[in-house]
Formats: structure tokens, C-alpha cells, sequence
């Protein structure tokens, strides 16, 4: 897997989270951009498309479920791959991220041995 070549949007609005994310997805060369909710990530993917986003559910003044709706509502961003973040895991939860359209569903923290291999999956590669 070549992932000097990705581009990561990490959507996350609570710091440890943004830190954990990004420091495993720099170790393996990826490069990662931030936004704090859903209208930061839509500004950012508007100015250059990710390979995927990585996005927390529940942020403030967009959360990731009204987010996705605007990312597939979009013929221009609808092809990026969007996975869900949450502390809130339960299989009901992922279920809906599955029927709301996400590509993929982790739940926090994130297992730093699998999280990378999961998203090329999701990528394709």
C-alpha cells in the first residue's frame, strides 16, 4: 500500500481524538487536514478533495450525520469515502451509519494496528 499519495480530512471536533487520529495516520505517511465540524469539512472539500474523511458523529453546529447528507447530496464531493467515528458504538448506531450512507464505521479510540488497513480496504487499495 502507497499512502504517501492520501489525503486524509479528519472531521473531529474534541483535541485527544484529533491528536490519536492524526498521529497514527502521519505514521504511515498519510497526509491529514482538519476541520472542527461539518461546515469547516465542507469548506475544505469544496477547496480540494480528500481520499477520505474521517468524521466524528457528534460535533457542534454541524454533526456528522447531517454532514454526510451534504457530502452524497453533492454530485461533486458524493464519490469521496466517508467513514464515521464515534464513542457511541453500538450495533444500532452502525447500522444506521451503513444505511445513511458511510463507507466504513470505527468506534473510539480507534485500534492504531487495524485503523489504516480498514480505511485502504474502504479506498480501494
Amino acid at each position: 500500500m502507497s499512502f504517501d499519495q492520501w489525503k486524509v480530512l479528519l472531521v473531529e471536533d474534541e483535541y485527544d481524538s484529533v491528536q490519536t487520529i492524526s498521529k497514527i495516520l502521519r505514521h504511515y505517511g498519510i497526509a491529514v487536514e482538519t476541520a472542527h465540524n461539518g461546515r469547516e469539512c465542507l469548506a475544505v472539500m469544496e477547496r480540494s478533495l480528500p481520499t477520505v474523511v474521517v468524521m466524528d458523529l457528534m460535533m457542534p453546529e454541524m454533526d456528522g450525520w447531517q454532514t454526510l447528507a451534504r457530502i452524497r447530496a453533492d454530485s461533486h464531493l458524493a464519490q469521496v469515502p466517508v467513514v464515521a467515528v464515534t464513542a457511541y458504538y453500538s450495533f444500532d448506531v452502525a447500522e444506521d451509519a451503513h444505511k445513511a450512507g458511510f463507507d466504513g464505521y470505527f468506534k473510539k479510540p480507534v485500534s492504531a494496528t487495524g485503523f489504516v488497513q480498514q480505511l485502504a480496504h474502504i479506498v480501494g487499495e
